[in-house]
C-alpha cells in the first residue's frame, strides 16, 4: 500500500519517540478499507506530550496529555479529518495496559478513525461499544 494514492498523510512533529514497528499510513488505510469509509483526506500529526496536552486543554478543557485527538471536519460528507497522536503517551499506555507498543499504537489509530466516522466514547456504553469494535478491527488487521 505504500504507493496507494489516497490522501492519508503522516507528519512527525515530535522527537520523544524515534521509531515505531509499522507504517502508520498503511494501518490507517487498512482500517479505512475494513470500515468501507469514504475519505477525502486524513492528516495525521504526531505530537509531543507538551503539544498534545496544550491541544487537550484548548479543545476539551483537560490539562493532561492524551494519546489521540481526532477532528472530522466534514461530518456530513466523505471524511476530511485531522488526527493528532502522541507516540510517547501511546508507549506509556502500552506499558500500563500490558500491551505491545505496536498493538497499542494500532489500536489508537483504529480508535481515531472510529472517532472520525462519528463514534464516541463519552459514556460507559459508548466506550464499551467502541472498544469492542476497535478490538475486532485490530484482530482482523493482524490475521
Amino acid at each position: 500500500m505504500m504507493n496507494d494514492p489516497r490522501p492519508v498523510y503522516v507528519n512527525n512533529e515530535q522527537t520523544e519517540v524515534e521509531t515505531w514497528p509499522f507504517d502508520i499510513r498503511d494501518v490507517t488505510l487498512k482500517t479505512i478499507d475494513h470500515l468501507q469509509l469514504s475519505v477525502t483526506l486524513i492528516d495525521i500529526t504526531l505530537l509531543s506530550t507538551t503539544a498534545i496536552q496544550a491541544m487537550n486543554q484548548t479543545y476539551f478543557n483537560v490539562n493532561t496529555p492524551t494519546d489521540t485527538i481526532s477532528f472530522n471536519l466534514t461530518p456530513d460528507a466523505p471524511i476530511t479529518g485531522d488526527v493528532y497522536l502522541c507516540p510517547y503517551v501511546i508507549k506509556k499506555n502500552a506499558q500500563t495496559y500490558n500491551a505491545s507498543f505496536s498493538d497499542e499504537f494500532k489500536t489508537v489509530i483504529i480508535h481515531s478513525v472510529l472517532h472520525l466516522m462519528g463514534m464516541n466514547d463519552d459514556t460507559n456504553d459508548a466506550f464499551l461499544a467502541m472498544k469492542k469494535k476497535q478490538d475486532h478491527i485490530l484482530s482482523v488487521l493482524q490475521s
